[in-house]
């Protein structure tokens, strides 16, 4: 019998802490500090909740002294769908006595001198928020956001911007998938909108009027940004996400989409019933080989 094989998409985010001006013995502090909580102390820590279940961490180890390899879980304690009885020819309730629920790893790569991690988008599974959770439950760690890398440094120029004066959103509707909530104000009424009329997608416009002065708030649209380039492979994935920017030093408006410019990759591996230390190993090993062929240019433009 062939083979089956799965592929999952490798997103790219980097850890952003302000460190602005930092004399370099506090930027080194910090590194290690990041360093050190992703390492997960043995996998002693804590786990969090994420929708139907939670998320733990099930694997990390130390690559090269730079890197470290590692894999989330995402238990699904609820809502757990039911099996088909070929037999019977009808559903039945799965029988998961004696286990927690059902078991959906993802594996990540960390770079910990730039601060950036390579790490899978599956659903179901650990998501980038419950990673971040991980993180912040567990170790006393300086503030941090995490921003999407991308081919160019367009989110760097966003973020430096002067301000935005346009804003273009395509948001999808998919079916069988999980929510994902947003704390934008606006978001999950525009949601329920296309969910109450039945629509695939909406793309909604933004504009700060004719005054060239104005700009939109810059502190929601960073927000939403953030929901923005975490919401692949959730139930409302958003697709564009473009912004028209007023560089600081020209003056001039620039166009910049944060979703079709960011970096990804795909990794193969052979599908299987059980999460394995094998296939994570294999997961970690291939995300590595695509890092590196990558590193030279983000260690140009991510440098920390």
């Amino acid at each position: 019998m062939a083979k089956k094989y799965k592929k999952t998409k490798i997103n790219y985010y980097q850890i952003k802490v302000n460190l602005k001006n930092a004399p370099t013995q506090k930027i080194k502090d910090v590194k290690s500090k990041f360093k050190k909580a992703i390492g997960f102390k043995n996998l002693k820590v804590q786990f969090i909740d994420q929708g139907d279940g939670t998320v733990s961490a099930i694997e990390s180890r130390e690559i090269n002294v730079r890197y470290l390899g590692g894999a989330l879980v995402y238990t699904q304690e609820k809502n757990i769908p039911p099996k088909w009885n070929q037999e019977n020819k009808k559903l039945e309730a799965i029988n998961i006595n004696g286990f927690n629920g059902l078991g959906y790893d993802a594996a990540f790569f960390y770079d910990s001198e730039n601060m950036i991690i390579a790490i899978e988008s599956k659903v179901p599974g650990p998501t980038l928020e419950s990673f971040c959770n991980l993180l912040r439950q567990n170790f006393t760690l300086p503030n941090f956001e995490i921003i999407v890398v991308t081919s160019t440094n367009d989110y760097e120029k966003f973020l430096n911007s002067k301000g935005v004066r346009n804003l273009e959103i395509k948001m999808l509707s998919l079916d069988n998938v999980p929510e994902k909530k947003s704390k934008i104000r606006g978001v999950m009424e525009t949601k329920d909108l296309v969910d109450t009329i039945e629509g695939s997608y909406i793309d909604v416009k933004i504009a700060a009027g004719s005054d060239r002065n104005k700009l939109l708030n810059f502190n929601a649209i960073k927000q939403l940004a953030n929901f923005a380039v975490t919401s692949a492979g959730f139930k409302h994935e958003v697709t564009k996400f473009k912004v028209d920017i007023v560089d600081l030093d020209s003056g001039k408006v620039e166009p910049i989409d944060l979703i079709t410019n960011r970096i990804f990759d795909y990794i193969q591996v052979e599908q299987v019933t059980t999460i394995n230390k094998f296939s994570i190993t294999e997961k970690i090993t291939q995300i590595e080989g695509f890092y590196l062929k990558r590193r030279p240019k983000l260690d140009k433009a991510y440098r920390i």
